[in-house]
């Protein structure tokens, strides 16, 4: 039975399961099982730029629903293409469902690139599916960690990278919010081994100990303790939260020692925002991963871009696996699983959905 997990693009908290007609292959295509997904605050934050970002246009839904994609990995069931074999297995963008549809294009070792006529204006970093072999830095022991943090390390890799290359905007503080989100952290990792840049992580005061006990942020500091943050040194600030009333007061605190302002994702999904509100200091910019890998490709060419996510991300998951307790759901209690992310969730939770038989 074909299962698909739809949510209401007008609201999130309206998701249900619901069965599908099962998929069959036509000519130049393949139906892939999805093993397994992750959820994390990421897929929420997929949800809220949905209409924005096109991200409700990888996976089309009935009128006035979604798909949330969701990275995970999926073994080929049945294959009318003539490059692509049962049995093979893909690390990509996924659906929460059990099954998927897609048309290969541009098949090598590497892996290969959805050529669905409805995905053909999305971003091609997107598109893209990874072979689950070594070459791809897929071992067989850490395919729960790959789902989880690859994606989120590549993106804190190239925020670090970003920072790095304006010279931190003349910054020496960074300032991370949400800083017990997996994306977070992966960025302190990063930053905390940049020679004179001191890492500042703001959190809930019921998530504190834990992002102190991760010993990468030189300070940590509770929402509530905005106004502790030093007015004297020159600071740069990444709203990983969504959280405006957060992003007013850092501005409104730090006012001309805040020297660039960067927004990615919304861990606070559900937090009021007023984005017509003017904020002293910089206006705030928005970090779009998409944008940045291409333009690291073109630097770095593929293979080498490839590597670098593969030697970086290898190191960063033997010091995260000591920081996250995976936890297992089965894809008929989807509609549960997904209820408790909306309401949160513990910083030491990773949450793997088996959908695969």
């Amino acid at each position: 039975m074909s299962q698909n997990f739809v949510v209401s693009r007008a609201d999130l908290r309206d998701a249900k399961l619901a069965s599908a007609t099962p998929l069959e292959p036509a000519a130049g295509e393949v139906v892939l099982e999805i093993e397994r997904f992750a959820l994390t605050a990421n897929n929420i934050s997929y949800g809220m730029a949905g209409d924005m970002l096109g991200y409700w246009s990888f996976f089309p839904a009935d009128e006035g629903l979604g798909r949330i994609p969701a990275w995970g990995i999926a073994r080929v069931t049945k294959s009318a293409h003539a490059d692509v074999k049962v049995g093979d297995k893909f690390f990509g963008y996924v659906p929460m469902s059990n099954e998927v549809l897609m048309t290969p294009v541009d098949v090598s070792a590497r892996g290969f690139s959805d050529g669905a006529a409805h995905r053909a204006q999305l971003p091609a970093i997107y598109q893209e599916y990874l072979a689950v072999t070594p070459a791809n830095g897929f071992d067989g022991k850490t395919d729960d960690l790959q789902c989880i943090l690859r994606i989120l390390f590549v993106t804190s890799m190239h925020m670090d990278d970003h920072f790095a290359a304006n010279d931190f905007f003349g910054a020496s503080t960074l300032i991370i919010g949400s800083a017990s989100s997996k994306t977070g952290y992966g960025l302190a990792y990063l930053a905390s081994k940049r020679p004179g840049i001191k890492v500042v992580g703001l959190t809930s005061s019921s998530n504190k100990a834990f992002v102190e006990g991760l010993g990468i942020y030189d300070t940590v500091l509770a929402y509530d303790e905005v106004e502790k943050l030093s007015q004297n040194e020159a600071s740069v600030y990444v709203d990983m939260s969504g959280n405006r009333d957060v992003l007013t007061r850092i501005h409104t605190h730090l006012g001309d020692a805040l020297k660039n302002s960067t927004g990615v994702g919304a861990t606070h999904w559900d937090a009021p925002r007023d984005d017509a509100a003017e904020l002293p200091g910089p206006t705030p910019d928005f970090f779009f991963v998409p944008t940045h890998m291409v333009e690291h490709r073109e630097r770095d060419g593929l293979a080498g871009h490839d590597a670098r996510i593969v030697e970086g991300s290898s190191a960063f998951y033997g010091a995260a696996k000591n920081w996250i307790d995976i936890q297992t759901h089965a894809f008929a209690d989807m509609s549960d699983t997904y209820a408790s992310l909306l309401k949160g969730v513990s910083p030491k939770d990773g949450h793997i959905v088996v959908a695969g038989s």
